[in-house]
């Protein structure tokens, strides 16, 4: 997503928008009100796949996460919540051309992907930065988190959120929390190209019984949205990178533009556009460059899914006025 890096906005725009307003609201207890705004949000493509509902997943989810490099406290919010979920989902696995330093950043700042899409006219959700590793999310409906990046390394970032709902569709403040595992592997092919391939699992546990069976009776019709969502996503995240090995002026004015994300983000995210755009013209020129910090593995061919064209507009954003044109997203 999208930090997260999605992925905390796919999923949290997947839930705003698949229903009328009543609806989404109770959607908004469910996935939202737990996992806050999932990494991610609203963006650009088809689903791959329907998500793997198993237990196999879910154990496989649970142990790539490492409990054993998080502090004590770290790991008592994550285990009632990954070991006894109200809700579990795998998502999609998605595969997408990606600079792995851009996908990183995008994953781990996700409020970049945001104020692109408040530039754009295309979402509510707001997003502030308290820490290093922290924000605020409110999707302006009733719904608010706060959200950690408890882990983050090169291939694993896990999201811990807690939020709460409150508004008319329910008489009482609803509680919940979310653990959302992002797991990136990376890949590249003869010509140097660098592909990702994404696979986000998501656990929800809400405080409520009654929102329980809400999400429970929901679910099938959000998971759906929200797999959309997310394959959508994470092509948004192939194309800024895209945009970056290609026209990386754009990229850095549009950087001077996002006002509502700190300027040390802001002066990062244009000097990896910098970056991203110097290795590509290195590989262009034949050169075998690949980020310091990224392990592949050489191989012919992968399983790709290409960006394709640029999503509606969205080329306009990289490089001149934002634009008022809804995204592509499953409403």
């Amino acid at each position: 997503m999208q930090p997260v890096w999605r992925c905390v906005c796919a999923l949290f725009q997947a839930t705003m928008i698949r229903f009328a307003r009543q609806a989404r609201r109770a959607l908004f207890v469910t996935i939202a009100t737990a996992a806050g705004i999932a990494v991610g949000g609203t963006a650009l493509a088809a689903p791959l796949g329907q998500a793997i509902l198993d237990q196999q997943s879910r154990n496989e989810a649970i142990n790539s996460i490492p409990f054993d490099q998080l502090t004590e406290q770290t790991q008592a919010k994550l285990w009632p919540v990954v070991s006894q979920p109200s809700i579990y989902r795998q998502l999609p696995v998605t595969v997408v051309e990606s600079d792995p330093d851009m996908h990183v950043f995008l994953v781990r700042y996700p409020e970049v992907i945001v104020n692109m899409w408040q530039l754009m006219g295309v979402t509510k959700v707001q997003m502030q930065r308290t820490g290093d590793y922290t924000f605020k999310a409110s999707d302006g409906a009733g719904t608010v988190c706060d959200v950690q990046l408890v882990y983050g390394d090169q291939s694993t970032h896990v999201y811990y959120a807690e939020g709460s709902y409150e508004g008319p569709l329910l008489r009482n403040l609803i509680r919940g929390s979310c653990v959302m595992v992002l797991n990136s592997d990376y890949s590249r092919t003869e010509d140097q190209q660098i592909f990702v391939t994404n696979r986000l699992d998501m656990f929800v546990q809400l405080d409520s019984v009654g929102a329980e069976i809400i999400a429970k009776t929901l679910h099938p019709l959000v998971g759906k949205s929200a797999d959309h969502n997310f394959t959508e996503s994470t092509r948004f995240l192939s194309q800024v990178s895209v945009a970056a090995e290609n026209r990386a002026e754009g990229i850095q004015q549009l950087a001077g533009r996002l006002t509502n994300v700190e300027e040390p983000i802001r002066d990062r995210f244009a000097k990896i556009a910098t970056e991203v755009n110097h290795r590509a013209a290195l590989r262009n020129a034949g050169r075998d460059i690949v980020s310091e910090r990224m392990q592949v593995t050489p191989i012919v061919t992968v399983p790709v899914v290409t960006t394709g064209p640029l999503t509606q507009n969205a080329s306009q954003l990289f490089e001149t006025a934002p634009t008022r044109k809804p995204l592509s997203l499953r409403r």
